[in-house]
């Protein structure tokens, strides 16, 4: 059963664009190989024809020398004494003269004179062959797919006829051999490119799998990934590994310089805020304070302990994203967490005009984590929907698990988010226009964000027509065993 990384890897391998590249060089190289193959096909079959004719042609010029020196008797028996010696029938002897019986290999033939194609049976006829019968050794050599044929060439003179006529079979063979040359080696060279092109592609498929591995990393938040060994390899892949690894070093340490200077920025805020706090509790407890004084200084306090939740949401926030914080994490049964939550809240959503109600399944809910991060996101997330929530609109939590996952949804029946500024809001600071004007700092998404993802989980948004609904997604635990 193929696993799931190699069917990744077999993904890329079929969009990879040097396997591509392979293809299609090895298809140009394979017609432009055939053409270079049927060239050659026919300049060696004219090559070849070219040499039977002139051998042909030379042989009966000597037979017509041999006529005019000695006579037709005496050609007659050089004929005759070169046909008794032919067996393969390669190259064929005729001559014929006025008054004579004709001898050779040749039985008839029509007269003629120069360069002609014989077909047998056709053209002539073959001694000691009945007329369409061929030779079964000749059949078999053929193939029994090619018509025999042969080239003559012929000499007419008033003292006889001459005709000399060679195989062609040898011609056909030796450009079948040429053919069938080509295409075990076109095949051959093929199947190698191929092999080279899939195992090249496949190494680069692996590479690119790497480098969006840690793309993937990065884009959660895990500025410390790298792609490993790429200092040993100095190709085009190896040179974008490298500037990704300068990159995201570059980038990690601007992270944490930006989230330090937000930490630092908290932290020496925080202290003044905290003192001048201190400097006005005891003024708004005097009772020769004047009413719209008191008024005053008590929605100041209110502001600096806004303020104050503010930076200590941005300091925390730091910390989960940079990985300062250590989360010390244990088995937690989500079930009694969400129940006391409802039972907690429940009386504050009373107080702002709001219904809380939730489900908690029978069946425990274990999950691996930290029981106080946990209930943090949960009460964010339900004061989010009090608070943006008209009057009066019900909340609903619900716990479930669904396989291998624990789902907690906190869902409302406020204004909702928009879909184009759902991943928007969870970012730092981010805001919708109508929600300037209420109390907050926009951080309570991206807290939840970052502690659902230090949790190994995951957030959902979704329109809960109408309204918000907001999941989270933890992966479940084992239960664990009683001490």
């Amino acid at each position: 059963m193929t696993s799931f990384p190699a069917l990744r890897v077999w993904q890329q391998v079929r969009r990879s664009s040097a396997l591509r590249l392979a293809l299609w060089l090895s298809g140009l190289f394979s017609v432009t190989g055939f053409v270079a193959g049927l060239i050659s096909w026919s300049i060696l079959g004219h090559e070849l024809e070219q040499r039977l004719i002139e051998d042909a042609q030379a042989l009966a010029n000597g037979l017509q020398v041999n006529l005019e020196r000695s006579g037709p008797e005496a050609l007659s028996r050089s004929v005759q004494a070169l046909s008794q010696i032919n067996e393969s029938h390669e190259t064929l002897y005729f001559f014929s003269a006025p008054g004579q019986e004709s001898v050779g290999d040749i039985s008839w033939v029509t007269p003629f004179s120069g360069i002609r194609t014989l077909l047998p049976d056709k053209d002539f006829g073959i001694v000691g062959e009945p007329a369409g019968t061929p030779e079964p050794e000749r059949d078999e050599e053929m193939g029994g797919g090619q018509e025999e044929s042969y080239l003559a060439f012929g000499i007419w003179t008033p003292q006889g006829q001459i005709v000399v006529a060679r195989d062609r079979q040898r011609v056909l063979n030796s450009q079948q051999v040429l053919m069938e040359s080509i295409g075990w080696g076109l095949g051959g060279a093929f199947a190698i490119t191929m092999l080279l092109a899939f195992a090249i592609a496949r190494r680069d498929a692996r590479r690119v799998a790497q480098l969006n591995d840690v793309l993937h990393t990065v884009a959660s938040g895990d500025f410390q990934a790298r792609v490993p060994g790429i200092d040993r390899i100095e190709d085009d892949l190896g040179q974008v590994g490298t500037g990704l690894n300068q990159m995201l070093e570059r980038l990690e340490t601007n992270v944490e310089r930006l989230a330090q200077v937000s930490a630092d920025i908290a932290h020496d805020l925080r202290s003044p805020l905290t003192q001048l706090r201190l400097r006005l509790e005891p003024h708004a407890l005097r009772s020769d304070l004047p009413h719209d004084t008191r008024m005053a200084i008590a929605a100041s306090l209110e502001s600096l302990t806004q303020i104050a939740h503010s930076f200590d949401a941005i300091l925390q926030l730091s910390q989960l994203e940079t990985g300062n914080l250590v989360l010390e994490t244990v088995p937690v049964n989500l079930n009694p967490l969400v129940h006391d939550l409802l039972e907690m809240l429940a009386p504050v959503a009373e107080e702002m005009g709001h219904v809380l109600h939730g489900t908690v399944p029978t069946a425990p809910v274990w999950v691996e984590g930290n029981a106080g991060m946990l209930s943090q996101a949960l009460v964010n997330l339900i004061n989010n929907a009090l608070l943006h929530s008209p009057e009066p609109t019900p909340v609903q939590m619900n716990l479930t698990r669904e396989a291998s996952q624990a789902v907690l949804s906190v869902s409302d029946h406020g204004p909702g988010i928009p879909l184009e500024e759902q991943e928007k809001v969870l970012q730092r600071f981010y805001r919708l226009d109508r929600s300037r004007y209420r109390p907050g700092a926009g951080l309570g998404l991206s807290l939840v964000n970052a502690i659902v993802q230090l949790h190994s989980g995951r957030l959902e948004l979704a329109d809960n027509a109408p309204g918000l609904r907001v999941t989270l997604h933890l992966p479940v635990s084992a239960q664990p065993l009683p001490e």
